[in-house]
């Protein structure tokens, strides 16, 4: 996955996280002391009343659940990105719906950033390489020791052919 995208997705995911919890507090205090509160934070404070608080509850857990998707759906550096897209796409649709619009906007500019990295470091296609190579010579020493062990007639055609179609 490419670092941005994932990065960006992480950053919505924590200021979304803070948002809700800075809406909690802020709800919170206001069903403490609504006319203290009120002097000090002006306007903010007027949309939140006794019977939104319960509103303010429900887009709390919407927001945590979302940031809990982003995060999930990047998990590993992003190696599952593909296979988990649908949690990206749950958690972007709860950000719109309930969340704040700076990790809004994060998201949405991630959407245009391709989620593969096209070219590999030498370092890295290198690590690979040497990777497949142990893969392959670990098989090609098992099927000698299958030859050998068929040669030997401590294991018959069958078992020899059974035995060399599941290692392959």
């Amino acid at each position: 996955m490419n670092k941005t995208k994932r990065n960006l997705i992480l950053s919505a995911a924590i200021i979304n996280l803070i948002n809700m919890v800075a809406n909690l507090v802020i709800a919170i205090l206001f069903c403490v002391d609504p006319e203290f509160y009120a002097n000090i934070l002006g306007n903010y404070l007027l949309i939140i009343s006794y019977y939104s608080i319960y509103f303010v509850f429900i887009e709390v857990v919407a927001g945590i659940i979302a940031s809990i998707l982003l995060i999930y759906s990047v998990r590993k550096k992003g190696k599952y990105f593909r296979t988990s897209q649908k949690y990206y796409i749950a958690g972007l649709i709860i950000v719109i719906f309930a969340g704040g619009w700076i990790p809004w906007l994060l998201l949405f500019i991630s959407m245009f950033i391709p989620d593969i990295i096209i070219i590999n470091s030498a370092s890295e296609i290198r690590h690979e390489e040497r990777a497949e190579e142990r893969a392959s010579d670990e098989k090609r020493r098992k099927v000698e020791e299958l030859r050998k062990l068929k040669e030997e007639g401590v294991i018959t055609e069958e078992e020899f052919n059974k035995r060399l179609m599941d290692l392959l």
